[in-house]
């Protein structure tokens, strides 16, 4: 399940760049930003009681943002972000729970970049969209999981984040990012929502900026 979760994703990945990269191509005022990170969240607890603990995973993200309106201080813009995550693994004493998932999160939303002109620039951002999760095909005790896989649900995200313009074309990032969905499949009942929390760093592109 790993390398074949691993394939979609960065199939994934790789045609929203194309995508964000040639829409940049059309309009101004507009960036791509490529992120790397390490997402975490809380261990869940399964109705049983178990513990169900989650390892941190690598994280890797594509950010499209537009300006759509400037005050004095800050810029406002709209964005589409995503979030891939190829493998979560799970660790608990209740062995028939599934061994691992993958993430995928596309959450639009409204960003506020404060003193956009300047060398720093710190930003807030809130918004909301899809979480889709694939459990393996493997419980923790290596036998053959036949509960359903796939599970979609939605989401609600919000951060933060601090650019340093490096130059007119390009800004180096730091980010937070919290991503409030519904339960992955773990082939067992859990109690709640699930937390998931993104902390990363990259690059931002500014197409046709001088």
């Amino acid at each position: 399940m790993r390398e074949d979760a691993t394939v979609v994703l960065m199939r994934l990945l790789s045609a929203l760049v194309f995508t964000a990269l040639f829409a940049t191509s059309l309009f101004a005022q507009q960036e791509v930003g490529l992120t790397v990170g390490v997402l975490s969240g809380p261990s869940r607890t399964a109705t049983s009681g178990a513990a169900l603990n989650l390892s941190e995973t690598a994280a890797f993200q594509v950010n499209y943002a537009r300006v759509v309106k400037r005050y004095k201080y800050a810029d406002m813009y709209g964005e589409v972000h995503f979030m891939a995550s190829p493998s979560t693994t799970v660790t608990s004493t209740l062995t028939s729970a599934t061994s691992s998932f993958s993430s995928l999160f596309l959450t639009p939303g409204v960003r506020f970049k404060f003193y956009p002109h300047k060398l720093l620039s710190p930003w807030v951002v809130a918004g909301g969209g899809y979480a889709h999760f694939l459990q393996s095909d493997k419980t923790i005790a290596g036998a053959a999981n036949a509960a359903p896989r796939h599970r979609s649900t939605g989401a609600i995200a919000y951060g933060a984040g601090l650019d340093y313009a490096w130059s007119p074309r390009l800004t180096f990032r730091a980010e937070a990012r919290y991503f409030y969905t519904g339960s992955a499949r773990f082939n067992t009942p859990v109690d709640g929502r699930q937390v998931n929390f993104v902390v990363g760093a990259g690059i931002v592109f500014h197409p046709g900026s001088r």
